[in-house]
């Protein structure tokens, strides 16, 4: 049997740091190489989790059984969220040029409407589903090809909720990732690019934990410049005092059922930090989101930026100022932030 306990540190989508303890336990069960994992992690914030997993592999996968607690403060959306899940998932390779996984989901889900500080909830919100139960199974597929010296991945998902949930949907999403090196100016650059789409097909009304979210410095729906889930459309929320002012007040984060992103950046050797991998970073960011397939007038947010990159474990840590060139009124802008980008390889 073999035993081992980390401590380590992260970053989250909202760019605070979180921290990880891990217990790994991996005995031989029936001369098998089925593991243990529970884990606990905790942001500055008021987000926690707790997961214990069970691996094994299947014939020619490997699988796992999670069963986890989450339980997240959105000051952005104005409400906190309790997810109980159990996960069953099945993965392997294909062709060693990409993988698929294949993901069986029971989550009992609850909605905690609180509002922001000193304010109450948006009308909208309070109308949303205040606990729901979702059923369903999701397929991932990732491929990975060389193009111009470079790495390109594409990645596909889609998921079919229903019964015995309350929940009824189809959800597809796909990404494109693309690092490729040049040479000019005297020196070597990479080139990045990325771009992601969302769509969300509810068979009835869709729930608030459901939809696709835009803005923040890291994840597949980051919009640098805009806070986490600061760059779509918004609900006004009631004072419950008169002593603020009118542009303290608060505006709920909706979501939306359709998304689309595109982010571009260069980079290039920092040397003057004298730190191996150390990388300055010029980008340009898009980003929409649609509350609804039957809505319109959404507009294109648009922002520039640049920073440092430092290596990190399988990625790497930025520290970026970004000026948001196109936003809505009711967006919440973030210039400086700290995100965690993983490294297309991986």
């Amino acid at each position: 049997m073999r035993r081992r306990f980390e401590v380590g540190a992260n970053v989250d989508k909202e760019g605070h740091a979180c921290c990880d303890v891990k217990k790994w336990v991996q005995p031989e069960i029936f001369g098998s190489k089925a593991s243990a994992t529970a884990t606990l992690s905790s942001t500055a914030t008021t987000a926690r989790e707790f997961s214990l997993r069970l691996s094994s592999p299947v014939w020619r996968a490997s699988g796992d059984l999670e069963v986890s607690r989450k339980k997240r403060e959105e000051t952005a959306s104005g409400y906190s969220s309790i997810c109980t899940q159990g996960l069953f998932r099945l993965g392997g390779g294909l062709n060693q040029l990409g993988s698929w996984r294949l993901d069986a989901d029971w989550s009992l889900r609850d909605l905690d409407p609180k509002g922001a500080p000193q304010h109450y909830p948006s009308m909208q919100l309070q109308q949303e589903q205040l606990r729901s139960m979702k059923t369903s199974l999701k397929y991932t597929t990732s491929r990975y090809a060389e193009v111009f010296s470079g790495l390109l991945n594409a990645k596909v998902a889609m998921e079919v909720a229903g019964p015995p949930g309350n929940v009824s949907f189809l959800r597809g999403e796909a990404t494109v990732k693309a690092g490729v090196p040049f040479n000019a100016l005297g020196r070597l650059w990479q080139g990045h690019l990325s771009m992601g789409c969302g769509l969300l097909l509810p068979a009835a009304r869709s729930c608030l934990q459901d939809r696709f979210h835009l803005g923040g410095a890291s994840g597949t729906s980051s919009l640098k410049g805009f806070k986490e889930r600061g760059a779509e459309p918004r609900e006004l929320c009631a004072q419950r005092t008169l002593e603020l002012k009118e542009s303290d007040r608060h505006q709920d984060a909706q979501g939306g059922e359709a998304m689309a992103s595109l982010f571009t950046a260069v980079s290039t050797p920092c040397h003057f930090l004298r730190l191996e991998g150390a990388q300055l970073l010029g980008f340009l960011g898009f980003g929409v989101l649609q509350r609804s397939l039957h809505s319109r007038g959404e507009i294109v947010r648009v922002s520039a930026g640049c920073g440092i990159t430092l290596p990190l474990g399988p990625g790497s840590l930025e520290l970026t100022f970004a000026q948001p060139l196109r936003s809505g009124a009711a967006d919440v802008l973030q210039r400086w932030q700290l995100g965690l980008r993983l490294h297309i390889e991986d």
